[in-house]
C-alpha cells in the first residue's frame, strides 16, 4: 500500500472509530478528525500536505531538538462571534475569560495541575505559547481583537462562517464562536463542540483556524461550568498536536512517545483505565491529557513531546511560523513595550432595548482605542425627530417619551474618529397602558411600530411586518417572513401593549392566524407570552406547534399567503392576573424550517358567562367597508358598545333592538361588540372610509 492510500485509510479509520464509539452518546468533543476526511475525500492533494507537513516537523526536531525550548512565542488572536440573535452575541468578558483560561492551560498555570498523576509529573510540560487578542485589525485600525457578525450560518456552522469574515491567517489565529456546528458529510448523532484546522504551506484562511460553540468558550456567560476545555484541545489541533488516542494501541499514534497509547477515545475520567498493553513500560491511559476526549475537569496537562512538536510549528515560518515574528507582532498591534497608532473604532452596546416610559437604559462602550477619545451620543425620536445629545461615557439615559430612537455613538482622539449607529435600537411604551372597556381590539391597520404594537428583531433585519396581502377582518394581518429564515432562528418577536387591565381575574385573549409548512417536518413554533412590568420579564402562556400553528394541508416552495379559509382562532384564559395593572402580548416565532407566519384580530377581553353563542342570531354590519353610513343590525334586545382600533368606546347604546346607523365617526378600523341579557355576546370588525 503506498503512503497516499494509507493515510487516507488511516484518517478513515479514526473517522470511523470515533463514529461508533460515540454512537450511544449526545457529544462529539471533537470534529477535527471528522472536517479532515472531508477535506481529503474533497482535495486528494490534502493528503500529500500532511505528509509535507510531517517532514518539516520531523526535519525540524531531528536538528533542533532542544532548540528553543525557554522562549515564550506569542500568537495575536481575533474571535469572530457569529450570532443569530442576542442569546449568541456573547459578552466581551466570557470572550477575555476564555483566552485566559487557555493561556493558563497552555502554560500549565491552571489551578488543576495538582491533580495530575505521580507518574506523568516529569513529562508534563508548559508549552511556552501565549495568546493575545490583536490591538490593531488587517486595516491597521485599533481592535479589542473581538469582532461581532450577524448570520443564521451560526445555525449550522462550518467553514462556511469563514467567508463571512476571516483576518489574514498568517497574522491572526481566526477563532469562530457559532451556536452550533454542522461538519458536511459528518451524520453523527452528537453535538460537535468544536473544530480546527491541522497547519500546511499556504493554508487559505477559508480553511484554517478554530471553530467552536459559544457554550463551550470559556467558563461564565453562556459557558456556565468550572473550565470548558474545548479551546485548550482545538489550540493542540491548530499547532499540529494529534488525538493521543490517533490510531488505537497499535497504529501510528500521535508522534509524541510520552503519551501512552490508548485504544480509542476516553470517556469520563476513570483513573483505572488502561486499554493498551503495547507500550513498554506499560502505563495506564493519561487521561489527564489535553488532546484526549475526557471530561473538561480531569484534563490538565500537555506533554513534553507535545511541547516539542509545538515548538517546531511555532519555528517554521510557513507554518504557524509568521505569527509569532517581532514584525507580525507589531502589526497585529499585541507587541506591549512598542509605540503605535491607530484609528478608534466606536461600539456600544445597551441593558434594554424595549422599556416603558420614566425607565432607564445603561448604555456601556465597547470601544477599541489607544488614546481615550471623547465621546458624543446622539439620541433622535423617529416619532418627532427629537434629539437628545450627550457627552459623557457610559450614559445612564431616562426616557420619559413613549416612541422609537435611534442611538448614535461618535468618539474622537488625536488619532482619527469613528462613528457607531443603530437604527429603532430603544422602543419606549406608553406607561400604564391603553385603557380598554369591555373589550381591547389590537387591529392590524397600521403600520408597525405604532401606538400598540412594537417589533423586537433578533438581528437579522427580518421583522414583522403588515401586510395587504391576507388578512382575517379589516384591509391588513401582521406576518412574519420565516419562510427566508434558518431553521433554528428565534427572537423575531411581535409585542402588544402595554394595555391597562380593568377586569383582570377574569381575562380572556383571542387572536387569529395562519401557517403553512415547506415541508412535513417542519417543527416551527409560536409562543405566546405575557408581562406585566414592562417587558422585564416574561410568563410562557401558550406554545402553538406546527400542526396548532396552521391547518393548510399546502406545502408550498414560494412564500405563503393564506386562503379566507386557512385562518385558525386561538382562545388563552389568563386567569393569573389578578393583581395587575396592566399586560403585554408577546408573539415570538421560533423557525423549524417553515413558511410564513400571519396574525390578525387579537380581542382583549373579561369573560362575561359563557364564551361567544352561536345561538343568537348574527350582529350585522354593512356595507362593510362603510362611507360613513354604517348600518349596525343587533340580534335582539341588549347593549351595543362601537370600539375604535386603539380599544377606546367611541359610543354605547343600551337597550337597543332595532338598526343603528352610525355617522360622523372618524376614518378607521372599529369594532360593534353586542351583549344580550344572558352576557352572550357577538362581535365584528369593520373599515370607516371617508
Amino acid at each position: 500500500m503506498n503512503s497516499s492510500k494509507l493515510l487516507i485509510t488511516l484518517v478513515c479509520m479514526v473517522f470511523y472509530a470515533n463514529f461508533f464509539s460515540l454512537s450511544a452518546q449526545s457529544i462529539l468533543p471533537c470534529g477535527t478528525d471528522e472536517n479532515l476526511t472531508n477535506e481529503i475525500i474533497r482535495d486528494h492533494e490534502r493528503q500529500e500536505k500532511l505528509f509535507e507537513t510531517e517532514r518539516l516537523i520531523e526535519t525540524y526536531l531531528t536538528s533542533n531538538i532542544i532548540a528553543n525550548t525557554e522562549q515564550l512565542h506569542v500568537i495575536p488572536v481575533v474571535v469572530h462571534i457569529i450570532y443569530s440573535n442576542q442569546n449568541d452575541n456573547i459578552s466581551n468578558s466570557q470572550v477575555y475569560d476564555a483566552i485566559s483560561i487557555l493561556n493558563e492551560d497552555v502554560r500549565r498555570t491552571n489551578p488543576d495541575t495538582s491533580n495530575l498523576r505521580n507518574i506523568f509529573k516529569s513529562v508534563a510540560a508548559d508549552l511556552e505559547v501565549e495568546f493575545r487578542l490583536a490591538k490593531k485589525d488587517p486595516n491597521g485600525k485599533c481592535t479589542n481583537g473581538i469582532t461581532r457578525t450577524q448570520s443564521n450560518l451560526t445555525l449550522t456552522a462550518n467553514n462556511n462562517v469563514k467567508s463571512i469574515i476571516g483576518w489574514d491567517n498568517k497574522k491572526y489565529l481566526n477563532i469562530w464562536v457559532v451556536r452550533s456546528i454542522d461538519l458536511a458529510g459528518f451524520s453523527g448523532p452528537g453535538i460537535v463542540l468544536g473544530y480546527a484546522a491541522f497547519p500546511y504551506n499556504n493554508i487559505p484562511g477559508t480553511s484554517d483556524g478554530i471553530v467552536i460553540r459559544h457554550q463551550n468558550f470559556g467558563s461564565i456567560g453562556t459557558a456556565q461550568a468550572d473550565r470548558h476545555r474545548t479551546l485548550t484541545h482545538e489550540v493542540g489541533h491548530y499547532l499540529n498536536l494529534k488525538h493521543t488516542f490517533q490510531g488505537g494501541c497499535n497504529g501510528i499514534g500521535d508522534n509524541c512517545s510520552d503519551t501512552p497509547p490508548v485504544t480509542s477515545s476516553s470517556i469520563g475520567c476513570n483513573s483505572n483505565q488502561n486499554t493498551c498493553n503495547s507500550d513498554n513500560p506499560d502505563l495506564p491511559d493519561m487521561i489527564e491529557n489535553y488532546m484526549d476526549y475526557t471530561d473538561d475537569d480531569c484534563m490538565n496537562t500537555f506533554t513534553q513531546n507535545q511541547k516539542q512538536r509545538t515548538k517546531a510549528v511555532l519555528n517554521i515560518y510557513n507554518l504557524r511560523g509568521s505569527l509569532t515574528t517581532a514584525s507580525n507582532h507589531f502589526d497585529t498591534g499585541i507587541n506591549q513595550s512598542a509605540i503605535f497608532n491607530c484609528p478608534p473604532v466606536a461600539d456600544f452596546q445597551v441593558n434594554k432595548t424595549l422599556i416603558c416610559e420614566g425607565e432607564q437604559i445603561q448604555i456601556t462602550e465597547d470601544c477599541a482605542y489607544q488614546i481615550i477619545p471623547s465621546f458624543h451620543y446622539t439620541i433622535s425620536d423617529q416619532n418627532n425627530g427629537n434629539q437628545q445629545h450627550i457627552i459623557t461615557a457610559n450614559p445612564l439615559l431616562t426616557f420619559n417619551n413613549s416612541g422609537l430612537y435611534n442611538v448614535k455613538l461618535e468618539i474622537q482622539n488625536a488619532h482619527g474618529q469613528s462613528t457607531k449607529q443603530y437604527s429603532e435600537l430603544i422602543t419606549v411604551r406608553p406607561h400604564g397602558g391603553v385603557i380598554y372597556s369591555p373589550l381591547f381590539s389590537a387591529t392590524m391597520e397600521k403600520p408597525l411600530p405604532n401606538d400598540i404594537w412594537t417589533r423586537l428583531d433578533n438581528g437579522d433585519n427580518v421583522k414583522w411586518n403588515r401586510t395587504a396581502i391576507a388578512s382575517k377582518q379589516g384591509l391588513y394581518s401582521y406576518y412574519l417572513e420565516n419562510f427566508n429564515i434558518v431553521s433554528g432562528s428565534n427572537g423575531d418577536a411581535l409585542i402588544a401593549g402595554p394595555i391597562a387591565l380593568n377586569n383582570p381575574s377574569a381575562l380572556q385573549l383571542k387572536f387569529d392566524h395562519a401557517f403553512a409548512r415547506k415541508q412535513a417536518n417542519n417543527t416551527d413554533k409560536l409562543s405566546i407570552s405575557t408581562s406585566i412590568d414592562c417587558g422585564d420579564s416574561w410568563t410562557l402562556r401558550k406554545v402553538l406547534p406546527t400542526f396548532q400553528l396552521g391547518i393548510s394541508n399546502l406545502y408550498p416552495s414560494t412564500p405563503y399567503v393564506p386562503a379566507n379559509n386557512d385562518w385558525i382562532e386561538t382562545t388563552l384564559n389568563l386567569i393569573s392576573l389578578s393583581s395587575a395593572n396592566s399586560i403585554m402580548i408577546k408573539f415570538e416565532m421560533l423557525s423549524g424550517g417553515g413558511n410564513n407566519v400571519y396574525i390578525d384580530n387579537l380581542n382583549l377581553s373579561f369573560t362575561l358567562n359563557n364564551l361567544e353563542s352561536s345561538s343568537i342570531k348574527t350582529l350585522k354590519v354593512y356595507p362593510n367597508p362603510s362611507h360613513n353610513n354604517a348600518q349596525i343590525q343587533t340580534p335582539g334586545n341588549g347593549s351595543l358598545y362601537i370600539i375604535d382600533a386603539l380599544g377606546r368606546l367611541i359610543k354605547k347604546y343600551e337597550n337597543v333592538m332595532s338598526l343603528i346607523t352610525l355617522k360622523g365617526i372618524p376614518a378607521g378600523s372599529y369594532m360593534a361588540i353586542f351583549i344580550n341579557s344572558k352576557g352572550e355576546k357577538q362581535q365584528v370588525r369593520w373599515a370607516n372610509i371617508p
